[in-house]
């Protein structure tokens, strides 16, 4: 589990429950999912170049978890 949502999810057992801590918690496990799916998806591509095949996952995940953050920001 990350450091966030460790710390997020302590949060909302010690207070009332926060929407906007639940929010957190719910983007940061989409960023967590996508992470995997994007994995998963660049395993199976037919590149033999394993660099590549990471540098293109890795660019693909931080492009898509910008984008959730950009739509679901923190503040």
């Amino acid at each position: 589990m990350s450091l966030i949502k460790s710390y997020l999810l302590n949060q909302m057992n010690t207070f009332t429950p926060n929407p906007h801590l639940e929010m957190l918690m719910q983007r940061e496990q989409l960023m967590e999912d996508i992470d995997a799916i994007v994995d998963e998806f660049t395993f199976d591509l037919p590149i033999d170049d394993i660099h590549e095949r990471c540098v293109l996952a890795e660019d693909l995940t931080r492009v898509l978890c910008d984008a959730v953050c950009k739509n679901f920001p923190a503040q």
